[in-house]
C-alpha cells in the first residue's frame, strides 16, 4: 500500500513529461494517508502531477466523488492550465460533484487553449441541473470552429440521449 512519502517522491520525480514515475505510484492501492498527501498537494508547486494522479485514480474508480468536490472547490486557486485540464476532464466520472464546478467555469468559455473551452463545457453540460435543456447548448458546440468542441458535443448529445437529426 502506498503511503503518504511514495506520493511526495512520485510528485518531486515528474518532470512534466514524463509518466513514468506517477504510473509507478499507482501500483499499489492508496492509503488513506496517501490520498489526504495528494489532495493535499493541489494547489500546489505540484498540481499538474497531482492532478494528472487524481484524474487516473478517478478514472479507475479507485478515487471517492467526495474527493473530486474537495477538489471542484478548490478550482479557482489552480494556477498552472494542464491542472485544471485534469480536473475538468474528472466531471465526466462526478455527475453530482459536477455542479460545484459551474460556478468556477466562466474564465475558461473563452480561454486559449481549447481543451481547456471544451472540458468546460463538458463540465458545465454534465453540472446541469435536471430543469435546464441542453439540446440548445450542445447544438451551439457543434456550430463551434473547433474540431474538439464538435466532437466533445456529439459525444455529449449522445450520453444525455439529444436526437440531434430530429430536432429537440
Amino acid at each position: 500500500m502506498r503511503q503518504p512519502k511514495d506520493i511526495a517522491a512520485a510528485l518531486a520525480a515528474f518532470d512534466g513529461k514524463h509518466t513514468a514515475p506517477l504510473k509507478a505510484a499507482l501500483a499499489d492501492d492508496l492509503s488513506l494517508e496517501a490520498e489526504a498527501a495528494l489532495i493535499a498537494a493541489i494547489p500546489g508547486p505540484d498540481e499538474i502531477a497531482a492532478t494528472w494522479l487524481i484524474k487516473a485514480l478517478v478514472e479507475k474508480g479507485r478515487l471517492g466523488q467526495h474527493h473530486l468536490t474537495t477538489l471542484f472547490d478548490r478550482l479557482p486557486r489552480i494556477t498552472e492550465p494542464d491542472a485544471v485540464l485534469h480536473l475538468l476532464q474528472c466531471a465526466q466520472y462526478a455527475p453530482d460533484a459536477a455542479r460545484l464546478l459551474r460556478p468556477h467555469l466562466t474564465p475558461f468559455y473563452g480561454h486559449k487553449k481549447i481543451l481547456l473551452r471544451v472540458w468546460a463545457f463538458d463540465a458545465y453540460c454534465r453540472g446541469a441541473d435536471a430543469s435546464e435543456d441542453l439540446s440548445e447548448r450542445i447544438r451551439q458546440g457543434l456550430a463551434d470552429r473547433s474540431a474538439a468542441m464538435r466532437a466533445r458535443s456529439k459525444t455529449l448529445a449522445k450520453e444525455f440521449g439529444i436526437d440531434l437529426e430530429n430536432g429537440p
